[in-house]
């Protein structure tokens, strides 16, 4: 028997979404390894020399050797640990890329048996394209262009008080969410050629599946079906204003950093038990809106935006969904609870 729309949905949110987030984590730490730790200790390293030598952080520096000291140890301490990364993230990340693609036709293929209530055959896991090699070396390039800027900025004839150096030091540390997000972005990208492995396999059509908390741009895409070999439309997005961004036509996730959609293999012909399931993805994005479920990394302004756009576009929305999207338009923002 097929699963319920519910459970597929579970399945592709919560198991399989799960599943690249430990991978994401296990690759961020073989390539970071503890670097959070020593960026904080070299501040503040760092942050003590300069209290020792000029009084305090609200002091300025006085010229001579003791600055030309701290500086010298700041830039040494903020290369040693750029160099480190940039020898281990691509390592680290090419060697995830086997795996990745190995989960995309695993998670593929679940998703069919769970779908079409049939067991096939899971396809062969394809080589790793050279574009995926490419992408997971080109991480080098953007940590030493982090280092660079970072060292600019702690180059003596630009320091003169601690703001300067901390401003530096945080150029440097800045490489470290940069690196995750872009571990994130080309891991997603590997399982989706996983996965557009058991599309071409077994099913005529793909499906999006946006994250539980995702954005209004990818809350635009889910439910949306489109023939396997062609793309997905450009410039979507419940917010009218962001709909400039990605104007062409889009492969498929991930659509930004740190976006964990799933394009499924899909067939109109397999049934779920109540609501069909491209139309539940629709009815789930549309609660999300109304009830302005917003990513920390999103304003209200845009979520205000995207509800006020699903009261214009859709007539048949749940009553209480209405209600608040109603509420937070006359309001300015969403309940905090909501």
């Amino acid at each position: 028997m097929p699963y319920s729309s519910d459970r597929l949905l579970r399945l592709v949110q919560d198991e399989h979404t799960g599943e690249v987030i430990d991978l994401e984590t296990q690759l961020g730490a073989q390539a970071l390894r503890g670097a959070d730790r020593a960026f904080e200790e070299l501040i503040r390293r760092v942050l003590t020399a300069w209290t020792n030598a000029f009084g305090g952080p609200n002091r300025p520096a006085i010229t001579g050797d003791a600055l030309r000291r701290i500086i010298a140890a700041a830039r040494s301490g903020a290369r040693l640990l750029l160099d480190g990364l940039a020898d281990r993230a691509p390592a680290a990340l090419t060697g995830g890329l086997g795996p990745a693609l190995a989960m995309g036709v695993r998670q593929g293929s679940e998703f069919v048996r769970a779908a079409s209530g049939r067991r096939r055959r899971e396809p062969k896991v394809p080589a790793i394209s050279q574009v995926l090699k490419d992408e997971a070396a080109r991480i080098r390039d953007m940590v030493v262009e982090r280092r660079d800027r970072a060292l600019h900025l702690l180059h003596p004839d630009r320091v003169t008080r601690w703001s300067h150096l901390l401003a530096g030091l945080g150029a440097a540390r800045a490489a470290l969410p940069a690196i995750r997000a872009r571990i994130a972005w080309v891991i997603n990208t590997a399982i989706h050629e996983g996965l557009d492995a058991v599309v071409r396999a077994t099913a005529p059509l793909r499906l999006w599946v946006a994250e539980a908390d995702a954005c209004v741009r990818c809350l635009a895409y889910t439910g949306r079906v489109v023939k396997a070999e062609e793309p997905f439309p450009g410039g979507l997005s419940w917010d009218p204003r962001q709909r400039h961004i990605g104007a062409d036509p889009v492969e498929g996730p991930p659509l930004h950093p740190h976006c964990r959609c799933r394009a499924v293999p899909w067939n109109n012909a397999w049934t779920t038990s109540g609501i069909p399931f491209p139309e539940a993805l629709r009815r789930e994005a549309e609660r999300a809106i109304g009830y302005g479920r917003a990513r920390p990394s999103e304003s209200t302004a845009a979520r205000v935006r995207a509800a006020r756009e699903l009261l214009r576009t859709v007539d048949d929305l749940l009553p209480a969904v209405e209600t608040t999207a109603r509420t937070a338009i006359r309001n300015g923002r969403f309940p905090a609870a909501a």
